[in-house]
């Protein structure tokens, strides 16, 4: 008869055992011995309607300032897939949340994308991120412009752009993004609804942090500092009917019905590291 095994991490079908996961190995264990990580991300950061972004934002959160920040990251060399990767865009915006005994800053995602199964089961359950499937093109690059496109079910709905080449006009307007003082880490809004009864209730419900400034053990092999450079780029949406993206429709519909208002810029950053975002942990 299957029974659970403390203090080892369980994601369905439960019954064959414990699983491996971003966190926890074959025998339970954490991957710094195997080494870090890649990640070579390229972001965008525009201006947008206040209200508009305010629609989004769950109870207890504040806009601290009504910008976008939108990432396409390429993940490479991953210990706990074996050395595999996979890419990923995401959405974020600078917030206040307040809770009942906590204030934090730092940054809600609004939605995350990621282009295969294995990361976005575990972060769904285990970490609360909004995670959703698409496929996710490698960035790619073609005289002045890399580029990168967003498909689900054949359907392209988002396309990325940046430009290397062509630093921003105004680099100083994007540092409080790139190095942002007040940043406590990035916020998650956690839901599982409850199965039965219109399957519209909640089993739980309630905002996760991803915290800032991740130390990793000692006695680890020193990390190279990271490449940035700045760049300009640009985004556009092809909007999906139901029938497109039968769902997901909704949330392309709610992103792109956000105006650009001004492209601050962007820039792209290669870097090692090895967080395993294990210090993720709800907000009280």
């Amino acid at each position: 008869m299957f029974r659970f095994q403390p203090g080892r991490t369980y994601q369905m079908p439960v019954h064959f055992g414990p699983c491996c996961g971003p966190r926890s190995g074959p025998l339970g264990e954490r991957f710094f011995a195997d080494g870090p990580q890649t990640s070579i991300q390229h972001s965008l950061v525009y201006e947008t309607s206040p209200q508009l972004l305010e629609n989004y934002l769950p109870e207890g959160f504040s806009l601290r300032s009504p910008h976008v920040i939108v990432t396409h990251k390429m993940h490479r060399d991953l210990p706990w897939l074996a050395g595999r990767g996979y890419n990923v865009v995401t959405f974020n915006t600078p917030v206040t949340y307040r809770g009942q005994k906590e204030t934090i800053t730092g940054r809600y995602q609004l939605a995350i994308w990621e282009n295969h199964a294995d990361p976005i089961l575990c972060g769904r359950e285990q970490l609360g991120y909004s995670k959703l499937y698409a496929e996710i093109e490698d960035l790619h690059t073609f005289r002045e412009w890399s580029s990168a496109q967003l498909s689900s079910w054949g359907f392209p709905f988002l396309e990325l752009r940046f430009r290397r080449q062509q630093p921003p006009a105004g680099e100083d307007a994007l540092l409080p993004f790139v190095s942002d003082p007040e940043d406590q880490g990035l916020l998650h809004y956690k839901y599982i609804p409850h199965t039965g009864d219109g399957f519209s209730a909640a089993d739980t419900a309630y905002v996760t942090l991803s915290p800032s400034g991740f130390v990793p053990p000692e006695g680890l092999p020193p990390l190279p500092p990271p490449e940035r450079h700045w760049c300009t780029g640009s985004l556009s949406w092809q909007i999906p009917s139901w029938e497109d993206m039968p769902t997901q429709y909704h949330v392309v519909q709610g992103l792109a019905a956000l105006p650009v208002l001004r492209v601050l810029g962007g820039w792209s950053t290669k870097l090692k590291h090895y967080n395993d975002v294990y210090d993720q942990r709800p907000v009280l």
